[in-house]
C-alpha cells in the first residue's frame, strides 16, 4: 500500500525553490512542504558536506531544524522508519529517514514520490557543489536556477552526460543558460581539473589547431557554433577524432573508443552551443554536414524564460541579491507578477539587466509597479504614468520619457543612408540587421539569414523589429525596396519598369507594382508620369 501525500511532486517542489540563496534553506522549505502533505511523525535528512535536518512533531506542530553533523540514524532510530537514499550519478550523497504513519492493516507504507523527492534533493545537492567549483575555477558562482519540470529534465541530462566523453550539442535561444549548462557537465565530469576553453563562434580568436591543443584533456566549449565560417567549420571537423570513422588520421595523436572514453592521450571533450536548428541549416546547405553529425550525439535544448513561470521567481531573487537588491526587502508580489507575464525575449540575460536596472534605481526599498513603469516600461505596455510621478529627491537624476518611435520612413533613410547617430541608439543586434538590409536589399533575404548576420536569433530579431522599430522586418525590406524604386523612376524615366523591379529585389513584375501602390498610392508608370521633372526622394 502507498503512502497518500497531497499533492504533485511540482506542488512540493514549486513553493520551496523561491529562494536559491541557500541549499540548506532550500531543501528545509522542500522538506517542510513534504511533511505538509505526508503523514510524517518525524525523521531526518542527511546531505554530504551540509549535516542533517531533523524532522520532529511536537505540540506546535512539528519541528525543522539543521545541525552541523549528525547521523540520520541517531535522528532518526525508529525501526519503522522508512530509508530512502539520496544518491546523484549512482553514488550515495545523502539519505533520507523518515516516520511515516501505518496503514489501516498495519502495511509498512511505501511512497514512490519520497524517491522523487530525494531524486531532487541529489540534483540540489550537485547544483551547489558545482556553483562552489565555478566561483573557485571562474571566480563566478554559476548556477542553475529555478525547479521547473523544463529544468529538471535537464538536471537528469547532466547527471548521464557529465561522465561520457561524447560530443554534446546544446541549443538554446538567445540569453538562454547555456553556458552554464556547458561548464557544469565540465564540472562534474572527470575532466573538472583539466582546461575548459570557450570559443566565440561569431568572433573567434586563433585557430581550431590551437583550440584543441589548449583544451586538451579538458574541455572545448564552441559556443555559437551556426556562427562560425564555414572554413572554420571544416577545420573543426577535421581536428575532432571521428566517432564515426569519417577519417582515418586522428589529429593530435588521440582517439576516442566506440563508447566515448578517451585512450589516455588527452583528446579534449567537445561542448558546442547554437541558437539556430543545425539540422535544418545542413538540410539547406549553410552548416557542414560532416561536423553536425560529429557533433550530433548527447543533445539537450534549454527552454527559454516563457516557458518556464515557476523559475521565474527564483532567478528574480537571485538577480537581486547578486546586485544588491536584498531581496527580502525589495521584492513584492507586484514585481513577480509583472516578470511572470513578461516573455523575455532576451530569456536570462535581459532578465539580469532588468531587475539589476531595478535593484540600483530603487536604492534598496521595495520594488513596486510604477518603479517598473519607469525603468522597464516595455514591460507593462511602454507607456510611462499618467498620473504625476511623487516629487523627487532634489538630487536625484531625472527620469526621461521614453522618445516616440520613429516612423518607418525614418529607419528607411537610416538603412540607406547609414545615419550614425539615429543607429547609435538602437540594440546592437538590429543596427546591423539595418545596414545589411540597407546594403544587400536586392537580395532574397531571409529572416533567418538576417538573423546570423546580426547575431540573435530569429524570434528576438522579429522582436526588435516590432517594439524598436515599430513594423517587421519584411515590412522594412519592402519600404526599402520601393524607395529605391522611386529612386530609380526618377532618375530615369526610359528604365522599364521590369527592370526597375527586378534591380530592386522583386522578380514577380506583378508583386512590384501591388507593392508600390499600396505603398505610394499609385502606379510606377503613374507615379513616373507625375513626377513632371521633380527630383528623386531623399
Amino acid at each position: 500500500m502507498t503512502v497518500s501525500v497531497c499533492g504533485t511532486l511540482d506542488e512540493i517542489l514549486h513553493p520551496a525553490s523561491a529562494d536559491f540563496r541557500s541549499l540548506p534553506d532550500l531543501i528545509g522549505g522542500l522538506m517542510g512542504r513534504l511533511a505538509d502533505r505526508a503523514p510524517l511523525r518525524g525523521g531526518a535528512l542527511w546531505l554530504q558536506d551540509m549535516g542533517t535536518l531533523v524532522l520532529a512533531q511536537d505540540r506546535a506542530g512539528g519541528r525543522l531544524c539543521w545541525t552541523a553533523d549528525g547521523d540520520p540514524n541517531d535522528a532518526a532510530a525508529d525501526p519503522e522508519a522508512v530509508v530512502v537514499p539520496i544518491t546523484y550519478a549512482d553514488a550515495p550523497v545523502g539519505e533520507m529517514r523518515l516516520v511515516l504513519d501505518r496503514a489501516p492493516d498495519g502495511a509498512a507504507p511505501e511512497a514512490p514520490i519520497l524517491q522523487d523527492v530525494a531524486r531532487q534533493c541529489g540534483y540540489l545537492a550537485k547544483r551547489y557543489e558545482v556553483r562552489r567549483w565555478a566561483e573557485r575555477r571562474f571566480g563566478r558562482p554559476l548556477m542553475m536556477v529555478g525547479m521547473s519540470p523544463a529544468l529538471r529534465e535537464l538536471d537528469a541530462f547532466l547527471e548521464q552526460a557529465a561522465h561520457s566523453a561524447l560530443p554534446v550539442l546544446l541549443t538554446g535561444e538567445f540569453g538562454t543558460e547555456k553556458a552554464q549548462l556547458a561548464a557544469a557537465i565540465h564540472g562534474c565530469g572527470p575532466r573538472r581539473d583539466g582546461p575548459f576553453i570557450q570559443v566565440n563562434g561569431a568572433d573567434p580568436a586563433g585557430t581550431p589547431a590551437d583550440w584543441f591543443a589548449r583544451a586538451a584533456g579538458g574541455t572545448l566549449f564552441l559556443s555559437g557554433v551556426d556562427e562560425m565560417t564555414p572554413a572554420l567549420q571544416g577545420q573543426i571537423a577535421q581536428h575532432m577524432p571521428s566517432q564515426l570513422g569519417q577519417w582515418l588520421d586522428a589529429p593530435g595523436g588521440w582517439t576516442h573508443s566506440a563508447n566515448g572514453a578517451g585512450n589516455g592521450i588527452g583528446g579534449p571533450r567537445v561542448i558546442a552551443s547554437t541558437t539556430a536548428d543545425l539540422r535544418r541549416l545542413a538540410e539547406e546547405g549553410r552548416f557542414f554536414r560532416p561536423l553536425l553529425a560529429e557533433l550530433d550525439f548527447l543533445c539537450a535544448t534549454v527552454p527559454p524564460l516563457r516557458d518556464r513561470p515557476a523559475d521565474i521567481e527564483p532567478l528574480v531573487l537571485a538577480a537581486l541579491d547578486r546586485h544588491g537588491g536584498r531581496a527580502d526587502e525589495t521584492r513584492t508580489d507586484e514585481l513577480i507578477a509583472l516578470c511572470k507575464a513578461h516573455s523575455w525575449p532576451e530569456n536570462l540575460f535581459e532578465l539580469e539587466r532588468v531587475i539589476a536596472r531595478l535593484a540600483v534605481m530603487t536604492g534598496g526599498r521595495p520594488i513596486r509597479h510604477g518603479d517598473v513603469r519607469r525603468h522597464a516600461p516595455w514591460m507593462v505596455g511602454g507607456a510611462m504614468p499618467a498620473e504625476p510621478a511623487p516629487a523627487a529627491h532634489p538630487d536625484a537624476a531625472p527620469v526621461l520619457s521614453p522618445a516616440l518611435p520613429a516612423p518607418a520612413d525614418h529607419w528607411v533613410r537610416c538603412a540607406l543612408t547609414r545615419d550614425q547617430d539615429a543607429l547609435a541608439r538602437l540594440h546592437g543586434g538590429l543596427r546591423k540587421a539595418l545596414v545589411f538590409l540597407g546594403e544587400r536589399f536586392a537580395d532574397p533575404i531571409t529572416l533567418d539569414e538576417l538573423s546570423r548576420q546580426a547575431h540573435v536569433s530569429p524570434s528576438h530579431l522579429s522582436y526588435l523589429f516590432r517594439t524598436e522599430l515599430q513594423t517587421s522586418f519584411k515590412g522594412l525590406l519592402g519600404r526599402i525596396r520601393i524607395h529605391k524604386a522611386r529612386e530609380l523612376l526618377a532618375a530615369d524615366r526610359r528604365l522599364p519598369i521590369t527592370e526597375v523591379a527586378m534591380s530592386v529585389g522583386y522578380g514577380d513584375l506583378s508583386h512590384f507594382e501591388k507593392s508600390f501602390r499600396r505603398l505610394v498610392g499609385q502606379s510606377p508608370r503613374e507615379y513616373r508620369r507625375n513626377l513632371s521633372g521633380a527630383a528623386a526622394p531623399g
